[in-house]
């Protein structure tokens, strides 16, 4: 995995912030992770890290506009990012959740703070569930594979019916 280690020593009493434009780290991940993603406008993050007795509050910021292939017609979407976050990261001493991934590790210097590991599942969170072009994307006809939003076709005419909507037409449920 992609990592991007920042050194968390010597913080101020009321915290830091740390700026993240490098838009090659979004692309290592994406690669990394089989996603077909392309930047449109820069994808800015933002991480302020206050530390705390048994951890470190990290709050955050993620914009940016992405391009992705709409999952219903395959036509280009446009995703707006727009995330803020809230998390704690705790000490290793701390008992922490079993199998919950740490972003910390304590090195002879003190504790780093993996920000891209951070930064990647707080992208993911960002990400809608479905992707769409538009939320009215009618998707692609599922005979003859025209894209609906663009043309007509003689398949998808509203009044045929799939052969289960035929079958099921004359059941009725009894409700007791």
């Amino acid at each position: 995995m992609v990592e991007h280690w920042i050194g968390l020593s010597n913080l101020p009493a009321l915290g830091r912030e740390f700026s993240f434009d490098d838009q090659q780290m979004w692309r290592d991940f994406w690669k990394e992770f089989h996603y077909d993603l392309e930047i449109v406008t820069p994808l800015l993050s933002t991480i302020s890290v206050a530390a705390q007795p048994e951890g470190y509050l990290i709050q955050g910021r993620i914009r940016g506009v992405v391009k992705a292939m709409c999952h219903r017609c395959l036509e280009d979407a446009l995703i707006v990012i727009d995330h803020d976050f809230d998390t704690f990261e705790a000490h290793d001493d701390v008992d922490i959740i079993e199998g919950e991934p740490t972003h910390l590790r304590n090195i002879d210097t003190g504790w780093e703070l993996n920000a891209g590991g951070l930064l990647w599942e707080e992208f993911l969170l960002a990400l809608p569930e479905k992707i769409l072009c538009a939320d009215t994307c009618l998707g692609l006809c599922p005979q003859c594979g025209k894209n609906r939003n663009m043309e007509q076709c003689a398949c998808s005419n509203p009044d045929s019916q799939s052969p289960l909507a035929r079958a099921l037409q004359g059941v009725k449920i009894k409700t007791n």
